[in-house]
């Protein structure tokens, strides 16, 4: 039994390591956020590509406080990288070494990502 015990301290120490090794690689937004009358659903992750570890994390809290102004706050989750698949990708987010994912946007809301992607200097695809 006491092995047992040891052995699930230590799984959880691993996972935690596993966590804190992944908050600098990618940050994935999940929620509803209420505008107006409308609800929107997002799902949006961004990539590290050699922003401060620190500076990465308060970018992705300071989009999630936003969102806790538009209803709830999303759901912030840390990955070692973001889910394939996604609809369109913003290279250079603000002129930053970092990339945005899209997902889950109708046809206007991904051509507004497109636009304020390229209008901050980042590269669409």
């Amino acid at each position: 039994m006491r092995v047992m015990t040891r052995l699930g301290v230590i799984v959880v120490l691993l996972a935690a390591a596993g966590v804190q090794a992944a908050a600098d690689k990618a940050c994935l937004l999940e929620g509803s956020l209420k505008i107006g009358n409308q609800v929107v659903n997002i799902k949006d992750c961004m990539v590290n590509k050699g922003v401060d570890k620190t500076r990465f994390q308060d970018t992705c809290k300071g989009i999630a406080d936003i969102g806790a102004g538009l209803g709830a706050p999303p759901k912030v989750s840390y990955l070692d990288a973001c889910p394939p698949s996604p609809q369109g990708v913003c290279e250079g987010l603000f002129g930053q070494p970092v990339d945005a994912y899209y997902y889950k946007r109708s046809a206007s809301d991904l051509a507004d990502a497109k636009s304020g992607c390229l209008g901050q200097g980042g590269k669409w695809r």
